[in-house]
């Protein structure tokens, strides 16, 4: 994770000294994506990242439009929008299934999330997933493994930018702990309060703004009676923001998260990973990469904002910057 970013940010020297601005919003995840292939599949996949991001895009715009619309025609119905989507789903396939034709080729075991599924067997079988199987796994995780993340950290610069004083707590912590080395994972329990940032941007913006979940039987929530197989819509984004549970709760205050206050806290009054059995099984590895990250990151450079650039939610697949968020670096220290 952190080899990775410091890649990041010696691509970023030139950009640095003469102060053009970047898209953190592009630039998150690209990083991401680089991160899940060596991490997850033990792949490089450097080259495909700007290809693979712009097919997310796609793939998300597409999901906005049908998912905002009472009526949208059947997807064999071929129009424009849905010719796009799946010449990019195509062109995404192709990506993955090199990735695992490549690895059954080799027969390499790496110890890597991609290793485990070829040499997983069904117990009463004993046979292997097919490759179609292994393509729908690959692609969740590096689906999921790169978007939420790649936003996350891009709210957490532009809040940064706009609290000084967040920021100065950060580097007087980041000085403490690391005196100016790398962070490792031996670093982490260590930046309590680099964590409450990226806690309190998860509050603010989780990338998961909402999330459906199908009543098993009926139920009365609230007062409110729920038949059985209802759709209900939980929003972390909304309940997070409540003013009965927290005071300021549009404010950015990393130190809501602290031990005391995170003891009083009603147990879903922040849930941005979900909860129960459906709880988002890479929220531990998307912590510690973000986490690493920003303190990658903020060793060396402070992210301005483009003055006047405008930064809004668009709540489409996951809860973007509509127009991106412009920055400029300066110097850490």
């Amino acid at each position: 994770m952190t080899e990775a970013t410091q890649e990041m940010l010696q691509r970023w020297e030139p950009t640095a000294q003469n102060r053009r601005p970047l898209d953190i919003v592009v630039e998150m995840q690209r990083l991401a994506m680089t991160i899940v292939g060596r991490a997850l599949f033990h792949t490089e996949v450097g080259d495909d990242v700007e290809d693979i991001r712009r097919r997310s895009q796609v793939f998300m715009e597409y999901f906005n439009h049908r998912s905002r619309r009472l009526f949208s025609l059947p997807v064999s119905v071929p129009t424009r929008r849905d010719r796009r989507v799946m010449q990019a789903m195509h062109e995404s396939d192709a990506i993955v299934y090199r990735l695992i034709h490549e690895r059954r080729q080799s027969g390499a075991d790496r110890g890597d999330l991609l290793s485990m599924l070829l040499a997983a067997r069904d117990e009463e079988t004993g046979e292997g997933l097919s490759d179609k199987e292994l393509r729908d796994e690959v692609q969740t995780f590096l689906g999921a493994g790169n978007e939420t993340t790649a936003v996350t950290l891009a709210w957490v610069w532009y809040l940064l930018s706009g609290h000084p004083e967040v920021d100065h707590n950060l580097r007087a912590e980041l000085n403490a702990v690391l005196g100016g080395r790398i962070p490792t994972f031996e670093d982490l329990p260590h930046l309590k309060y680099t964590r409450m940032i990226i806690d309190e941007t998860l509050r603010l913006y989780p990338p998961a703004w909402a999330m459906v979940r199908s009543t098993i039987g009926e139920d009365e929530i609230g007062g409110y009676y729920v038949p059985a197989k209802a759709l209900i819509i939980l929003s972390p984004y909304v309940t997070q923001r409540r003013s009965d549970v927290r005071e300021n709760p549009e404010g950015f205050d990393p130190e809501r998260f602290t031990p005391e206050q995170a003891a009083n806290r009603p147990r879903y009054a922040y849930f941005p990973f979900g909860g129960g059995p459906r709880q988002c099984i890479g929220n531990e590895f998307a912590l510690m990469e973000a986490t690493l990250v920003l303190a990658t990151v903020a060793r060396q450079y402070r992210l301005h904002l483009v003055p006047g650039h405008p930064v809004e939610p668009y709540p489409i697949f996951t809860l973007r910057p509509r127009h991106g968020v412009l920055m400029t670096l300066h110097p850490g220290s």
